[in-house]
């Protein structure tokens, strides 16, 4: 018999928040791939995404009062210091601990992603070899796999080298008495998005994980709610849309996804709600699903190491103002 059954935690996850840019862009915005970023920006995507929407799923997250909040990364969208902190007073509102691994927009250049991580290491790793990371929570233990690097102009790709992969499968052996639920920008499949925007060395991530296992791969970068299984395993791979961004097709409408852990005898019992934003501005549950994951318990496993310090993470309140 296993131990803290009947026990239960509630998990949140977001992605592709891209929260508009206060103030004037730096020089820097009008530089190489920034550039056609900042057009794109400006002839669309400014209108789709809003800080009002963004607003709105938070306060949608805290009603929820979930336990722990996971965040996939595109906090920006050119990846500037100032996007940087910007995302760092958005992530210290959050209405629970929060976890985050960052996305192709936060890595626009390779010193852009080092300065993201070293602005947001109270959420995150601090640098990239020290991915991947884990932030045990009660059962859950969250662990963060970083996809982010910079690409060439009209590319968005992720990539996770082998090396990368192998200290994956480590943590995920170590931590089989736990609900594992891996964290990753792009998501870990070959057809879900076009090659310029998927994840080179997928195959590295999905071997680790079909050798090792998982309850739950949480993904964003697609910009759509979908479930799918990493190839060649049951693992549910689940995607978020973005929780900025209004749509009027209803698996891309701006929303989050809230997950229940509950420790059964045997299994993880995982359930899973869609919460979307309907074009009035009000959140729905726009379906749900419950996975039965076993419960593996691996006695005298060395135990892994937290990645945080828990004293040095932010003071959260349980709800947030209108």
């Amino acid at each position: 018999m296993m131990n803290n059954a009947g026990q239960i935690q509630s998990l949140a996850h977001l992605s592709d928040v891209h929260l508009p840019p206060e103030g004037v862009l730096s020089p820097k915005a009008l530089l190489g791939k920034r550039a056609l970023s900042v057009l794109s920006w400006k002839r669309r995507r400014s209108r789709l995404h809003t800080l009002k929407t963004a607003q709105a799923v938070m306060n949608d997250i805290a009603a929820f009062a979930p336990d722990a909040i996971a965040d996939t990364g595109d906090l920006t969208n050119f990846g500037l210091p100032q996007e940087f902190s910007q995302a760092a007073e958005w992530l210290e509102q959050m209405p629970a601990p929060t976890v985050v691994v960052p996305g192709n927009h936060d890595a626009m250049t390779a010193h852009s992603r080092k300065q993201a991580l070293a602005t947001w290491d109270r959420w995150t790793a601090p640098r990239a070899e020290d991915f991947p990371f884990i932030r045990r929570m009660g059962n859950l233990t969250l662990i963060g796999v970083c996809s982010a690097v910079a690409s060439p102009p009209l590319m968005a790709y992720g990539r996770v080298d082998i090396e990368q992969a192998t200290r994956l499968r480590r943590i995920l052996d170590a931590t089989r008495d736990a609900c594992r639920i891996v964290l990753i920008h792009h998501p870990v499949t070959p057809d879900l998005v076009p090659w310029r925007k998927s994840l080179l060395g997928w195959k590295h991530v999905a071997n680790a994980l079909k050798e090792a296992g998982a309850e739950l791969v949480l993904h964003g970068h697609s910009h759509c709610a979908s479930i799918r299984f990493i190839p060649e395993t049951s693992i549910p791979l689940i995607a978020t849309p973005s929780a900025s961004l209004m749509s009027d097709e209803p698996d891309k409408a701006a929303g989050w996804n809230a997950f229940r852990v509950v420790a059964e005898a045997n299994y993880w019992r995982i359930e899973m709600t869609r919460r979307r934003m309907t074009e009035t501005g009000e959140f729905i549950s726009a379906g749900q699903i419950t996975w039965l994951r076993p419960r593996v318990p691996v006695p005298n496993t060395p135990a892994v190491p937290d990645a945080f310090d828990t004293q040095s993470m932010p003071v959260y309140q349980r709800a947030v103002g209108a």
